[in-house]
């Protein structure tokens, strides 16, 4: 028997999830707009976290908003950099908040979008499936002609050692053995091969 010829992968390409579901696209790209966002703010409070260090250091006090306010002074930079970094600290709770919604509707729609995928797959898998399978009874055929010019050999009481026989045990039992058992599970689970 001629060894199988391994055709090319051709160029059956599988779309991505974003491509197959715009709902999912959507979501992909809100969260990248999320991260790139939660990145700016722990870039902006490091920086703040680093200015009031150094202002404290320098001597800086803080007066509230409503004492500034009453003594006819402007807020304090420390005092201003203080609100700022809360604000920053509640938009990036916000976000972190955001990412896990996102991350749960990611995984909702990706149920769909993959649904989509092996649809328009299907056809290519069935095919690739098909020459798997083939290959597989081909195998089992050449085994079966194989192991049976043994068992003739042996019916006439001839010492096999002199041939030195290799036995395909990695296909399992000759009767029902890896490729059977191969061939009922795609038959089970509703492919024509």
């Amino acid at each position: 028997m001629a060894p199988l010829k391994t055709k090319p992968v051709d160029d059956f390409r599988i779309p991505s999830l974003a491509e197959a579901s715009p709902e999912y696209a959507g979501l992909v790209e809100k969260r990248q707009e999320l991260s790139d966002r939660y990145r700016e703010l722990s870039g902006e409070r490091s920086k703040l976290s680093g200015d009031i260090e150094a202002e404290k250091a320098a001597g800086g006090q803080r007066l509230s908003p409503g004492v500034a306010a009453l003594l006819g002074d402007a807020p304090d930079k420390l005092t201003l950099m203080s609100q700022r970094m809360r604000e920053v600290a509640t938009s990036m709770d916000n976000i972190e908040a955001a990412q896990e919604v996102i991350r749960r509707r990611m995984d909702e729609a990706r149920n769909g979008a993959s649904k989509v995928v092996c649809d328009t797959m299907r056809q290519e898998y069935q095919r690739r499936l098909g020459a798997v399978c083939a290959a597989a009874k081909a195998l089992a055929g050449a085994r079966e002609e194989h192991d049976a010019l043994l068992d003739d050999i042996e019916r006439e009481d001839v010492n096999l050692a002199y041939l030195r026989p290799v036995r395909a045990h990695f296909l399992g039992d000759r009767r029902d053995g890896k490729i059977g058992y191969f061939l009922k599970e795609c038959a089970e689970n509703g492919h024509n091969v």
